[in-house]
């Protein structure tokens, strides 16, 4: 009887509920970039006509899914991180090499 009573108040609710988590869904394929240093090229110096053809560097940094929430990481000197399962973080390689090995990284993108 009571959920006769508020059964148009309890549809909008679950509608208010269902298009929340749609939108925190789709919020989680917007990568959350967690790098403070822009990424540095080098030219080669002018007048180096025997330079060989170009190194291969490791990229600085990384595109990462984690497998579940980890809340209060600390990677490194005074460098605390948060991160929510199935949201895509860019983050430096050192982290994402360090979650991988610990087995917190799902998905490498």
């Amino acid at each position: 009887m009571l959920m006769e009573q508020h059964k148009e108040e309890l549809i909008a609710r679950q509608e208010e509920v269902s298009l929340r988590n749609a939108m925190s869904t789709a919020s989680l394929d917007v990568p959350v970039d967690l790098t403070s240093a822009e990424a540095v090229s080098v030219a080669p110096a002018e007048g180096d006509d025997d330079v060989a053809a170009p190194v291969q560097i490791a990229p600085d940094f990384a595109t990462i899914r984690v497998a579940c929430d980890l809340e209060h990481v600390t990677i490194g000197q005074g460098n605390v991180y948060e991160f929510r399962e199935g949201q895509v973080y860019k983050v430096p390689m050192n982290v994402a090499l360090h979650l991988h090995n610990l087995g917190y990284v799902w998905q490498w993108l």
